[in-house]
């Protein structure tokens, strides 16, 4: 028996999830460490609680911090086994972790010292996601006394669907971006212990319609008539919705609250024609929407008078990650407004064109002055107020706030504020969080990102 290397971390560790191993976040569902090796450790540098360790690659152990040596870490499991693994494989909520707790040896950095900035890690991309472990027509789900939709379970979502749909595409990628999410906030898989998020995939027209008329009745009934408006005018047009379900039907099947409707299939030109499936794995619009769900998620509700900030930093991060992900962007924002007679109206707005280009052509504007970058003019945007500029800034500043290490470790603590306080931070007290002394130099450090060659 021997301890674990990083050479044996960077070699084929077989699936990310397998039955009987490790146990994971969520109860019932076990997380391979296939490729960690163990050995027996007697020795004890001092007693700490074990805890849920997340590896970069989606895998998790139950284990204790023992000691760390430079960038190594050990870690001792519940079965008295060492591993051993360098401080990079493991997520920021596991390095606060080890800088709260770890013996003294405090002085190395995320990674090794080096001449150039280190690449951030990318665990959507990296997780090994183990398609053996969705368990297909696990059950049925109804929302109304129409047909229930099928069911595809994953560790952590429960996929509705209909024929023609193939769930498996959003099972991995819902699953990809659960990994990435987990990775960089420490309490995000507290969320999940005993419910799983929803996700329903709508095969058609008319039940993707069914489930907006569903809900728009919902927000009726509960006398949110503006909301109700706004969700019959809107999701027509749409291509995914949010859904806050009702807490009868979100506990009887063991799900989360809020929920995504998409529609699985591309828009056709006439109602005869049979539409197209959407296929793939990383596809744009859903990475977009699934990322600010899954932030949303770990931010928790938010209370109006503190909600200045929330576009920025959750529908930025959506941006965010769909283009980090992807390349692209194929989001546009449709907000819907109510009139005093009661009609509603529905406008859309995007970011640039070509996504590749949003840092070039957003430097461009701003020296022009056609854009004019401040912190206060961005945290009064909202979803509803959207267009094309502040999409794009959102965007920029989301990429600001976790580009670096150090910078996403500050992310993770200032998610965690928001999700205990239930508003947005001032830029004052956000700037503290980033070891910045206020508002004004929140904002310029934030420019000065958006100017450097980094931002590209």
């Amino acid at each position: 028996m021997r301890d674990v290397t990083q050479n044996d971390i960077d070699k084929p560790a077989g699936p990310l999830l397998d039955r009987g191993m490790i146990k994971s976040l969520m109860p019932g569902v076990h997380l391979a460490v296939a490729g960690i090796v163990f050995c027996l450790c007697s020795t004890a540098l001092r007693a700490l609680e074990p805890r849920t360790w997340v590896i970069i690659d989606g895998r998790t152990v139950e284990a204790e911090l023992k000691g760390v040596s430079g960038t190594q870490v050990t870690l001792l499991d519940t079965e008295n086994r060492r591993i051993n693994l360098d401080k990079s494989m493991l997520s920021f909520g596991d390095i606060d972790y080890i800088n709260e707790n770890s013996p003294p040896d405090k002085s190395s950095g995320f990674v090794p010292h080096s001449s150039s900035p280190p690449p951030l890690p990318n665990p959507a991309k990296q997780a090994r996601i183990d398609p053996k472990l969705f368990v297909k027509n696990a059950n049925t789900f109804s929302i109304d006394a129409y047909e229930p939709f099928q069911v595809l379970e994953t560790p952590h979502f429960k996929i509705m669907y209909g024929k023609p749909v193939e769930p498996g595409d959003m099972a991995e990628l819902a699953e990809r971006l659960w990994v990435d999410t987990a990775f960089f906030h420490s309490t995000f898989g507290q969320k999940f212990r005993q419910r799983k998020m929803a996700v329903f995939m709508c095969p058609n027209d008319d039940t993707y319609n069914r489930v907006g008329t569903w809900y728009a009745e919902l927000m009726t009934k509960s006398g949110n008539a503006d909301n109700a408006a706004k969700i019959t005018a809107s999701w027509p047009k749409s291509g995914a919705g949010t859904v806050h379900l009702p807490r009868d039907i979100a506990d009887q099947n063991g799900v989360l609250d809020e929920a995504r409707v998409f529609r699985a299939y591309k828009p056709t030109s006439s109602a005869s024609q049979r539409p197209e499936m959407v296929r793939g794995v990383l596809d744009p619009f859903r990475v977009h929407c699934l990322s600010g769900d899954l932030l949303r998620i770990q931010a928790g509700y938010v209370q109006q008078f503190g909600a200045k900030g929330y576009f920025a930093i959750t529908t930025g991060h959506g941006y965010y990650k769909e283009i980090l992900l992807t390349g692209r962007s194929d989001t546009a924002l449709l907000s819907a407004s109510v009139s005093a007679s009661g009609s509603a109206s529905v406008s859309s707005a995007g970011g640039f064109k070509d996504a590749r280009n949003w840092a070039q052509e957003l430097k461009r504007q701003i020296r022009k002055g056609d854009i004019k970058a401040s912190l206060s003019s961005l945290f009064e945007a909202t979803d509803d107020s959207a267009n094309e500029k502040s999409n794009v800034l959102a965007y920029s500043f989301a990429r600001y706030l976790q580009s670096t290490p150090e910078r996403l470790s500050a992310f993770n603590k200032l998610i965690e504020r928001i999700s205990t306080s239930g508003q947005i931070p001032e830029p004052d007290d956000i700037a503290k969080i980033y070891g910045l002394a206020d508002g004004k130099a929140l904002e310029a450090d934030w420019l000065k990102y958006v100017n450097s060659t980094d931002f590209h």
